[in-house]
């Protein structure tokens, strides 16, 4: 009976129960000595320095991130209810295969960022064809199953008739999005891994402001839903390519180091 309130209690409860559940954690592994042979370190002005930017970076891709995702939500309310909630509802789907693409991007970035820490340059290569081609499978049967069966997945979802029975048109479009995001996420996790937080910001200003922004405003002109999930596929591509083209440079920096 507490509604919204209930539920923000609840999520701010589960918080503070996994923040303490992490501390026991850590101070079952971590020795005390360890942490004073740190605590040093720890303020050190350069790691601060480059901590604060790395965030910063990540503040801007977040943020472009969830621009292009609300101007999307936006542009497809200027359609009409119908288009809203089917678009709505294949941004389920795609929230729902990321949770399972995100993990390989952790994964990635973790690896990336203990072979780099090793001195292992070498396998790095390795690591991106492994979690890349992983990602590309997890995207693509995801967007397949719902491409075949999209009336009972999306029954689950919603139990308005009208849009079930139309969405299965623009289903397809999950084919390219999830294809291409599967990559994009797997590459984020890999630069994150290597802490190139510029890189990162980059490539998310440029698919937003070159990939999907131009296509998204003639698709609002024109009310055209087919050109607003094209705009979507190539904010997606537009990150592969940005992000693509870095990877033999920090091979680069890898082998001199």
């Amino acid at each position: 009976g507490w509604e919204s309130a209930g539920a923000g209690l609840a999520t701010a409860v589960s918080q503070y129960l996994m923040m303490a559940v992490g501390i026991i954690l850590v101070c079952r592994e971590v020795q005390w000595k360890q942490v004073q042979g740190v605590a040093g370190k720890i303020l050190e002005k350069s790691a601060l320095k480059a901590t604060f930017a790395l965030n910063g970076d990540i503040f801007i891709r977040t943020f472009a991130f969830v621009s292009t995702f609300s101007l999307f939500t936006i542009v497809s309310s200027s359609m009409g209810t119908m288009v809203l909630a089917e678009n709505a509802l294949l941004l389920q789907a795609f929230l729902l295969a990321l949770y399972v693409i995100d993990g390989l991007a952790f994964a990635t970035e973790s690896l990336a960022g203990i072979f780099r820490g090793q001195g292992k340059s070498d396998r790095l290569i390795p690591l991106l064809q492994i979690s890349g081609l992983a990602s590309l499978a997890v995207g693509l049967i995801f967007a397949l199953v719902f491409v075949l069966f999209p009336q009972p997945l999306f029954g689950l979802l919603t139990n308005h008739l009208e849009v079930i029975d139309t969405i299965s048109i623009d289903v397809m479009w999950l084919l390219p999005v999830l294809g291409f995001g599967a990559i994009a996420f797997m590459l984020d996790g890999y630069f994150l891994g290597l802490a190139e937080g510029r890189i990162l910001r980059g490539a998310a200003l440029t698919a937003t402001l070159i990939g999907f922004v131009p296509v998204a405003v003639v698709a609002w002109q024109l009310h055209s839903r087919y050109l607003l999930w094209l705009a979507m596929s190539l904010f997606m591509a537009a990150r592969v390519f940005t992000l693509g083209v870095q990877v033999p440079r920090t091979l680069e920096i890898g082998t001199k180091e």
